[in-house]
């Protein structure tokens, strides 16, 4: 009887040491909330801050750094005044874990509205979107560090699926809609899954939550990609350049697309200045193209998209790279000062 009630004893401290440990618990409306928020400031943030709307860089960085700032300090205060509000129901208390572990979430989400900031001045936008993936995967992944919730498998999820988005060299507007979907869709379901008894103590009922789970985030963005929906292509015929430079301004259509045909040479016109420089200096370069080239024009002025030998349209903000830069000088006898650059462009992003 003695030995029966000392080993109910321990298994009750063991049991109270491992609630201790494994004491975070994150509340259902906290991934409904943040997700449609995240979701809502992708969709709301691309509209509203275009570069039509706000052409001076530093005026719309400024602009859309405060908006997303004061969207998410005010989603951050609803969710923690949420949360107390339901211990309180239940009579428990946010353990000190809990506070240490929202500290780090409410720090990578800081980051990641430095990370836009930096990004609208000195460039990188591209992958700004698998950071995000990344950077709030490793917040659910340390949640669930300390956590019976099935939260690190998905997080480790979400981190693959930034890596992979870069390495596979997705489009931007993919990326983009993946992020949406991953957390208008995939954080609200998981909400509405953490507290289920079979996920958290089945490894099996894990597994196969996590894999649909995925396919429900990126099965959409894939059926959408091959409708064309995300693919900003243009609709006319190609026409040469010589019929393009013959017609006329009134008869150039709303949206035109230019063919640029192999051997064509297009003058690069240079222009450096500083402060070590006296007035402007200009030179221009020739540059021949050895695959054939279409580009899209809208009201008589290319508008970013451009299409090598009849592949995939592509967009120069997000497929244009200039690798292998280098520059080097040199000073000789019998040349005197030299500096020569060098750089490779890159379309295959």
């Amino acid at each position: 009887m003695w030995s029966s009630q000392a080993s109910e004893q321990i298994e009750a401290i063991h049991t109270m040491m491992a609630s201790g440990h494994r004491s975070v618990h994150m509340e259902r409306h906290t991934l409904i909330l943040w997700g449609f928020a995240a979701a809502g400031l992708i969709l709301v943030g691309t509209a509203i801050f275009s570069d039509a709307r706000f052409p001076v860089t530093w005026i719309r960085a400024l602009a859309s750094t405060g908006f997303f700032t004061t969207v998410l300090v005010v989603v951050a205060y609803f969710d923690f005044r949420q949360v107390q509000r339901c211990r309180d129901d239940r009579a428990e208390s946010i353990s000190f874990v809990q506070l240490q572990v929202t500290k780090v979430w409410w720090l990578l989400v800081g980051l990641i509205v430095l990370i836009n900031l930096g990004m609208n001045f000195f460039g990188g936008g591209y992958m700004f979107y698998s950071l995000v993936l990344i950077l709030m995967g490793l917040a659910l992944y340390v949640h669930g560090l300390f956590s019976r919730q099935m939260l690190s498998l998905v997080g480790v999820m979400m981190i693959l699926l930034g890596l992979a988005s870069i390495s596979l060299r997705l489009p931007f507007p993919v990326m983009e809609w993946l992020t949406v979907f991953c957390f208008g869709i995939g954080w609200p379901v998981l909400g509405l899954s953490l507290n289920l008894d079979a996920l958290n103590r089945s490894l099996v009922y894990r597994l196969l939550f996590s894999v649909l789970w995925l396919g429900l985030i990126t099965l959409p963005v894939l059926i959408i990609y091959r409708m064309g929906a995300l693919q900003d292509n243009p609709v006319t015929q190609p026409v040469s350049l010589r019929q393009y430079m013959q017609s006329t301004p009134a008869a150039i259509a709303h949206e035109e697309v230019v063919r640029l045909a192999a051997g064509s040479t297009i003058p690069l016109k240079i222009v450096l200045s500083g402060d070590v420089l006296d007035g402007l200096n200009s030179i221009t370069l020739p540059m021949l193209l050895s695959k054939q080239m279409d580009i899209a024009l809208k009201q008589g002025k290319p508008d970013g998209r451009f299409r090598i030998a009849d592949g995939r349209w592509k967009n120069f903000i997000y497929n244009y790279r200039i690798r292998n830069f280098s520059m080097t000088s040199s000073l000789e006898r019998a040349k005197g000062p030299q500096v020569n650059l060098k750089l490779y462009v890159s379309t295959n992003n």
